[in-house]
């Protein structure tokens, strides 16, 4: 009896396991019954969920000055912390890229130079050929958006997604909405006749119930620059601690000081 007992309950437990593991905001598709608060509160749910990640990722990058596929480990760390070390063909490191709540270092380990500044100072430059300012590294990598101060323009159905319509600060904002996952699938900003980018967020991996998109791509069409990330392996919100993020650099190496880097 006490046998025959034992295995209900680790029966119940798996599947409680399962079930717990497949929770998510699961929507129907009738914005009749879903409003956009509940859309908008359930990515901020979503994104808020993430506090760290640590995975391997295939990072390709397109544009006028870079052209190249490489492989990446990248750290992630709420709220401030992102390193990106990346390796080419044959497993050749190639960089380092530490960005912090303060200052940011680099480590070009092709040519050996090493460079630290200011993030304040630095966040809202392109980051040497890289697509990417300073400041948008922490959500590229993460597939965050900032949604908060939308207004909203319109409101449906469009291809089996939520859709809205929003503008914030002369910007508007074409956004799709994956029900079942809760997350942005695609997100295209507009000013005026310019497409200032175009996000899509795809293949979502669901970890103890949370959603997270491991295939990301942005695209500036403007200036022909297009980034793309697939983290191959991904382990969510595992503790990682803060010495993981320390970077060692030769003492050969060439520094450059970027704190009062005054260029494009």
């Amino acid at each position: 009896m006490n046998q025959i007992n034992y295995s209900h309950l680790v029966i119940s437990l798996v599947i409680s396991i399962i079930i717990a593991g497949c929770t998510g905001p699961k929507f129907a598709l009738d914005i009749t019954s879903v409003s956009v608060k509940d859309i908008l509160k359930s990515i901020e749910n979503e994104q808020n969920k993430l506090v760290s990640f640590e995975s391997t990722s295939r990072i390709s990058v397109d544009s006028p000055e870079f052209s190249g596929t490489f492989f990446a480990q990248i750290l992630y760390l709420e709220p401030d912390s992102l390193l990106i070390s990346a390796s080419g063909p044959f497993g050749i490191h190639a960089g380092t890229l530490f960005i912090g709540r303060e200052r940011f270092i680099f480590h070009n380990q092709i040519n050996n130079r090493f460079y630290n500044g200011s993030v304040a100072k630095y966040k809202d430059r392109k980051f040497f050929q890289f697509p990417l300012k300073l400041s948008e590294f922490m959500y590229a990598f993460s597939g965050k958006e900032h949604l908060s101060a939308l207004k909203i323009i319109d409101y449906n159905i469009d291809d089996g997604k939520f859709f809205i319509r929003a503008e914030k600060a002369d910007v508007i904002y074409s956004i799709w909405v994956d029900n079942i996952s809760g997350r942005i699938s695609k997100l295209i900003a507009t000013k005026g006749d310019q497409t200032l980018y175009i996000k899509e967020y795809g293949d979502f991996i669901n970890i103890n119930g949370m959603f997270f998109p491991r295939k990301i791509s942005i695209t500036r069409p403007e200036q022909n620059q297009a980034l793309s990330v697939y983290h191959t392996r991904i382990s969510l919100n595992s503790k990682i601690e803060k010495s993981r993020f320390q970077i060692q650099i030769s003492d050969r190496a060439e520094q450059i000081d970027y704190s009062n880097y005054n260029g494009n």
